[in-house]
């Protein structure tokens, strides 16, 4: 029987991904070290395909909170890859209102809307995320299938409180104390946070909708 992985961010990311049933799900804490490592024990598990899931940044101004994306294409430092078209069609590449196109890997977090509308006239890419470049980049050298479930949290036109850099240790969990001292000395941050929480709660109810459909992986 094939076996999927999936390479998540955040620990939040993975009780969405454990309905993506069966699978093997490992965390990177958003680094590149993290997700390295994650993806060797993935392939420990004996995974045949790997998924990278979870949140992502808009870059495509029309594009709001909350859209499903199935991209085609992940654009890593000037080179394209290609995720397996037959693993994005068991994921509902074929539903009308899944965004497809490119999607730009970054190594660090966008937080100036200003930075990601000039990264999206740069590339034409549609979002953004830390993990999806090195699991294209990962699966090509070993001959893996993958593709990319993400959903958009965070619009092409929202600015990230700074705390957003903090936000996560290496296991994938919130740094909730150094969030809250991050809040103290620049407590100007509520605000955007607050409007943060309203879009990440409409992401994670869209991908949680998502995943919870019938048979996604029926026949894998």
């Amino acid at each position: 029987m094939q076996r999927i992985g999936v390479l998540v961010g955040m620990q939040s990311e993975a009780k969405l991904a454990r309905h993506l049933y069966p699978a093997a799900i490992e965390a990177s804490g958003a680094t590149k070290e993290g997700a390295k490592s994650a993806l060797k024990r993935l392939v420990a598990a004996k995974v045949t395909s790997i998924v990278s899931f979870g949140l992502a940044a808009g870059l495509d101004p029309l594009i709001k909170a909350g859209t499903i994306l199935l991209p085609n294409v992940i654009h890593v430092r000037g080179k394209d890859y290609v995720s397996d078209p037959a693993l994005r069609l068991k994921l509902g590449a074929e539903k009308s209102r899944i965004k497809v196109g490119a999607l730009l890997h970054s190594d660090e977090i966008i937080t100036a809307s200003a930075e990601k509308q000039k990264l999206f006239v740069q590339t034409g890419c549609v979002a953004l995320d830390m993990e999806s470049g090195i699991v294209a980049q990962y699966c090509e050298d070993h001959k893996i299938p993958f593709a990319v479930l993400r959903v958009v949290c965070d619009s092409a036109a929202r600015d990230l409180p700074p705390l957003a850099c903090l936000a996560l240790s290496h296991d994938g969990n919130l740094k909730i104390s150094q969030m809250a001292k991050s809040l103290l000395v620049n407590p100007a941050q509520i605000s955007g946070l607050i409007k943060l929480g309203v879009d990440a709660g409409l992401a994670y109810r869209q991908l949680n909708n998502f995943v919870h459909q019938k048979n996604m992986f029926e026949s894998v």
